[in-house]
């Protein structure tokens, strides 16, 4: 049946595969709460390991939360409330305001300042003073003393103010909330009441030095106005008095009015002078002539028409529009005449020296007109400089008149603008005479302060200690969580190396045998213990290496005190009750133990085996439990590393190969000698122990390292002495009851 098993393939390849491949895979929420239990498992074990450390802390908080709370003594609490209220606004200016960006946190700073709370003192002081006489020897404290006079009280007005007062705003709201403290009731209330009496006092005295203050700068300001205003309405009088206001008004406007009409004559004449400069005396006959025929055109304002420019000039140019009107009728009618006559016909020749005659007077006539019109534009030019100069005139005179007007316009409107700044000064005084007399506060008593009532300090003083030291002992465990670098499950041993992790043992009680290992003593031992073990044997029978399973296994360790030895013995046993034919070795010859269990010698055996003195089948010893056979470490004569490499090894290797199925060798630590790394590279395979919460990875690190070096192969990684907690999965432990077999008990027998 071994046979078959070891013929499965691709079984025992997985153990080879690295665990940190599956680390490259994306993390989804399985694996991150699977890693959130192995960080719990881990502080918790971390937790059990340093309780010491944590009941020092409790110890260092508590106790002195509870010796101060004894010391204190007995103070009452008062509590009072105060709101912000609205406020009335009586006229457009706004009244004295306090809102700045934080209103709230203002008042509670004003109420918590020292200058209110001691005028509240001193007006207590004054109001028990008059409820009670004095002696000639007694003063204001003396008074509290009497009146609240408990020894407590007394010390505190001896040692200074005898009141805690603490104020917080209301989350969403714009109450303010009072508590005082004090070590009488009585008092407490009644220093609380008067505190917010003083406050509320305090604020209107505020206010109305605010008010007087703003009302003696406001006179001063009105003063300033007033004569400000009386010298300017002086100089508008004097104005008044040195320039006719009405009559620079009235000569203002007729100089404007004046000078309109001169600018529509200069503007008529510069278009008539114009059109002179550029009509021919041709032209006007055609113009006289258009006029007559298409009649007179409506003429624009202050534009010239040409039919006036030409009744303004003499008889010359009627007689040349007639004589062109003679020499155009004489031309048609010898036209028409030569059509019938010859050109020497009387008649032609007649109308012949009529044209000639006209054309001459035509000429004579041209010559009058241009005179005449050469005449004009003189005359018109004159005109136009003379209006020019008249009108410059004028608008100067006009330009001082307007700039008077305007010197006086600003001196009145100065005084409209300063009298108007002084009514409005009148106004806001009167404003701030009304909201000084009128009642505008706006944070007023709520809740007037309530009855002390006694504050259990112990209490509060306990749960304080005791958050403070779950918060060190919270951090004390994560600080040596970060400087423990042991495994505290098998998941985190395979998240760190890339050998499997073929099994775990639990950390359990074994029952010590006081006779040799028999079968009963090892079905005795707990369920959960026992099934790691079988456990362990099923991997090691499916698993292959380069087609062939391992028989030959060193079992090793980082350091001493790992349980490397009780794996062993166990693993051997267990594949012995399976069927398999097992030879445990005891290959730890400086420090052997396993014959113990076993009742026999430890000599002769594997260091005489090694050093040749007897064969492998005399040393070789049978066990109580069938199929398991045992060999001790004897009495090594040489040095144990220096047997290991001599070459009886591979002879007593090749020996008992053959006879077992099995061969598991228990061999030193690698970090503490040379022998389990001297005896790796002979063996078909290692187990490596690793104990829970006892060895540093470094060390683990360290002695993979060595028989990486060494070229052996490392099966796989045994967690040992694994710890149980509600965040760490163990299925042995769990349903042990469940599947616990037990032996059926025959009728017969009983």
């Amino acid at each position: 049946m071994m046979e078959n098993d070891s013929n499965k393939p691709n079984q025992g390849n997985q153990a080879l595969v690295p665990q940190s491949l599956d680390l490259m895979a994306p993390a989804d929420r399985f694996q991150v709460a699977s890693r959130l239990y192995v960080n719990l498992h881990r502080h918790q074990l971390l937790v059990r390991k340093y309780a010491w450390v944590l009941a020092l802390i409790a110890f260092g908080t508590i106790v002195p939360a509870y010796l101060l709370t004894r010391a204190t003594p007995q103070t009452y609490q008062s509590d009072a409330r105060m709101w912000l209220t609205g406020k009335l606004d009586l006229s457009e200016g706004h009244l004295y305001t306090e809102e700045l960006v934080n209103f709230l946190g203002t008042q509670a700073d004003l109420i918590h300042s020292s200058a209110v709370q001691d005028r509240a003192l001193a007006t207590l002081q004054n109001q028990l003073t008059n409820a009670a006489p004095l002696k000639p020897a007694q003063g204001p404290l003396d008074v509290l003393r009497r009146m609240f006079g408990s020894a407590k009280t007394r010390k505190n007005l001896d040692e200074g103010f005898p009141f805690k007062l603490k104020v917080t705003e209301s989350s969403k709201s714009s109450i303010l909330e009072l508590h005082a403290r004090g070590s009488e009731p009585k008092s407490t209330q009644l220093f609380l009441n008067t505190l917010m009496a003083e406050y509320l006092k305090f604020k209107k005295e505020s206010r109305e030095k605010t008010s007087d203050r703003a009302v003696q700068s406001l006179a001063h300001e009105v003063n300033e106005l007033a004569e400000e205003l009386k010298k300017q309405q002086e100089k508008v009088y004097a104005f008044q008095m040195s320039n006719n206001a009405v009559f620079l008004q009235d000569q203002g406007n007729g100089a404007v009015n004046y000078l309109a009409l001169l600018n529509r004559q200069l503007a008529t004449l510069k278009t008539e002078l114009q059109l002179l400069q550029m009509i021919q005396p041709d032209q006007w006959v055609e113009l006289n002539a258009k006029g007559h025929q298409n009649g007179a055109i409506e003429p624009a304002p202050g534009d010239a028409q040409p039919q006036d420019v030409i009744a303004g000039l003499s008889g010359a140019q009627a007689d040349l529009y007639r004589a062109n009107q003679q020499i155009q009728m004489l031309k048609v009618k010898r036209e028409e005449l030569s059509k019938a006559l010859r050109p020497m016909h009387p008649k032609i020749q007649k109308l012949d020296q009529d044209i000639a005659a006209q054309e001459k007077i035509v000429e004579v006539s041209r010559g009058e007109t241009m005179k005449q019109l050469t005449n004009r534009r003189e005359a018109l030019q004159l005109e136009v400089r003379n209006l020019e100069s008249v009108f410059k005139q004028w608008e100067s005179k006009t330009v001082d008149a307007g700039r008077t007007m305007a010197d006086y316009d600003r001196l009145r409107q100065d005084v409209q603008r300063t009298q108007a700044a002084y009514d409005k000064l009148l106004s806001v005084i009167s404003t701030v005479d009304v909201g000084r007399s009128v009642n505008q506060e706006n944070v007023s008593v709520l809740e007037p302060a309530s009855v002390g009532a006694p504050v259990h300090m112990g209490l509060r003083n306990m749960g304080l200690a005791f958050v403070a030291a779950i918060l060190l002992g919270a951090a004390a465990v994560w600080l040596l969580g970060k400087f423990d670098d042991r495994f505290a499950s098998s998941t985190e041993l395979a998240e760190d190396f890339p050998e499997k992790v073929l099994g775990q043992v639990m950390d359990v009680r074994i029952r010590k045998q006081h006779t040799q290992m028999r079968p009963e003593i090892l079905t005795s031992q707990k369920f959960e213990f026992l099934e790691s073990f079988r456990s362990i044997r099923s991997a090691l029978y499916f698993m292959n290496q380069n087609g062939s399973r391992p028989k030959t296994l060193l079992i090793t360790s980082s350091v001493p005190r790992e349980g490397k030895s009780t794996v062993a013995l166990y693993l051997a046993a267990t594949m012995a009750v399976g069927g398999a034919r097992v030879l445990l070795v005891d290959a730890d010859m400086r420090k052997a133990k396993l014959h113990r269990h076993f009742g026999l010698a430890s000599s002769p055996g594997f260091a005489e085996i090694l050093n040749g003195e007897i064969p492998p089948g005399d040393a070789i010893n049978g066990t109580s439990i069938q199929n398991l056979s045992f060999l001790a470490a004897g009495a090594a004569s040489a040095e144990p590393g220096e047997l290991v490499l001599r070459s009886q090894l591979a002879d007593f290797l090749n020996d008992v190969y053959s006879q077992f199925d099995y061969v598991i060798m228990d061999s030193p630590p690698v970090l503490a000698a040379d022998d389990a790394a001297t005896l790796a590279p002979s063996v078909d395979g290692v187990l490596y122990i690793v104990r829970g919460s006892f060895t540093p990875a470094r060390m683990v690190r360290e002695g993979l390292d060595a028989l990486r070096q060494r070229h052996a192969s490392v099966l796989g990684l045994i967690f040992n002495r694994a710890l149980s907690s509600p965040f760490e999965y163990h299925p042995y432990q769990r349903y042990k009851n469940e599947y616990r077999w037990r032996p059926k008990v025959s009728t017969a027998a009983a």
